[in-house]
This record gives structure tokens, sequence and C-alpha cells, in this order.
């Protein structure tokens, strides 16, 4: 009988991630894609080998928009505690959501955004009840 022994519950998304060194002078940048995210921690695809022990800070493009406009990132810093060759899980010290300077163009929304629309399914109506923008990650193999 398999028993999980992980506290948070995970979700798999896949974002786009940045991550760099705490420390500047180690030297360790690079970027990736998530595998799956928890309040406790991230499981990031990467093309470089990151070493156990280090301290990260991660950065990744939210697909959800601030109030439908304002695009967001997920920064998250913690310590590298498995690494394998494609692969690593970083344990989360703290995470925080960042507003993006850039602004959200509403001519784009056709293009790399979908509009998704909640229905009140209960009374039958198709009368929209919720409206959000996501951006669609792009899937590189």
């Amino acid at each position: 009988m398999f028993m999980e022994r992980r506290s948070a519950a995970r979700y798999p998304i896949i974002l786009s991630a940045h991550y760099e060194a705490v420390r500047k002078r180690s030297g360790t940048v690079g970027v990736g894609k998530t595998v799956d995210i928890s309040s406790g921690g991230l499981l990031i695809l990467s093309e470089h080998n990151v070493r156990i022990g280090i301290r990260l800070e991660v950065t990744m493009e939210w697909p959800a928009l601030l109030d439908g406009e304002v695009e967001l990132v997920l920064v998250a810093t913690g310590q590298v505690v498995r690494a394998r060759e494609s692969n690593f899980a970083l344990k989360l010290s703290r995470y925080e959501f960042r507003t993006v300077k850039r602004k959200f163009r509403s001519q784009s929304a056709a293009i790399g955004h979908s509009a998704a629309v909640a229905t009140d399914a209960s009374t039958g109506s198709s009368a929209s009840t919720a409206l959000a923008r996501f951006r669609v990650p792009e899937l590189s193999t």
C-alpha cells in the first residue's frame, strides 16, 4: 500500500520558468518548465544539472490575469532537495505574485490567450457568470 508523505496537494501545471541562484556567485541560472506545483514545492524540467542544496529564485509566468488585464508572475524561493538529469525539486521557503509592467493588449486576445466563460448550469442559463483570460503555455518537446 502506497502512503503519500507530502503534506500539500500537487497540481499538474506547465508554466515557463526562469531560475537563478540566490547567491549570484554560484553562476546557476537557467530556464525550464514546471511539471507540478504545490504550496510546499515545485518540480521543474530543466536542461541543466542543478545541485542539491542550492537556494534558487524561480519566476513563472502565471496563466491568469489580475482583474482581467494585468499580467502576473509567481516568484518562489527555495532549496533544491532532489535533482536528476532532466529535472529538480524545490522545497519552497517563500512565494508571492507580482505584477508585470507589460500591459495586456485586448487586440491580442486571439493570439496566445483564450477566454473561459462559466455558465450557471443549475438554471440551464447560458448567461455568462465569469470571464477569465488565460495564457496557454507553449509545450516544447
